[in-house]
């Protein structure tokens, strides 16, 4: 999955290059720190990454597609059956948001906004010895076998770009999706 996940990245950035022509295309890629769906004694099995391609419609406005994916797997528990199961949970993340930005000179940049997209969330129980469990649906359970996999999500964020090099720079960024806290590079074209 890692591999999917830096071949998409180049990617995006290589289409960037080749297609921006206004200077107004900026692309990020991140990783984040914690998934929200980490859950007590919970082992992330694959870092938050986080990827964003947006066009800048005004110096103060751009309209960004998102994207995002992590796992986690919590520590074995006793359930009420008496078995001991992890829970492993995925999700992605992909949307559009819009950011409002107020520049402090031409290296650093904060912003702010909204983000509305769609959740795909995959949760599956496993005994210890990594069998599947599968839960009958009219069972007592911790775990609802029969929750949506998918959902409406809105969140809001802050967030902060340092440019090192003219169009190369750095992000910051707290905000609700597939992490709480993320970081990682940008680029405008």
């Amino acid at each position: 999955m890692k591999n999917i996940q830096f071949i998409f990245a180049f990617v995006c950035l290589s289409m960037a290059t080749a297609f921006s022509q206004s200077g107004k295309l900026n692309i990020s890629a991140g990783v984040g720190f914690e998934p929200t769906t980490v859950m007590d004694d919970a082992e992330v099995t694959s870092l938050p990454t986080t990827f964003k391609v947006g066009y800048q419609i005004t110096p103060m406005f751009s309209l960004n597609a998102f994207g995002g994916h992590s796992a986690s797997t919590s520590e074995p528990r006793v359930v009420n059956d008496g078995l001991a199961l992890k829970t492993t949970t995925k999700q992605t993340f992909l949307g559009l948001r819009g950011e409002l930005k107020h520049g402090f000179g031409e290296r650093f940049e904060v912003y702010g906004g909204a983000a509305f997209g769609y959740v795909l969330k995959n949760s599956s129980e496993f005994t210890t010895n990594g069998t599947k469990y599968t839960r009958n649906p009219e069972a007592p359970s911790p775990f609802d076998p029969n929750a949506p996999k998918g959902q409406a999500l809105y969140a809001g964020f802050v967030g902060t770009n340092f440019f090192v090099l003219k169009n190369v720079g750095l992000y910051a960024e707290v905000g609700y999706g597939v992490t709480l806290f993320s970081g990682g590079i940008t680029a405008r074209f």
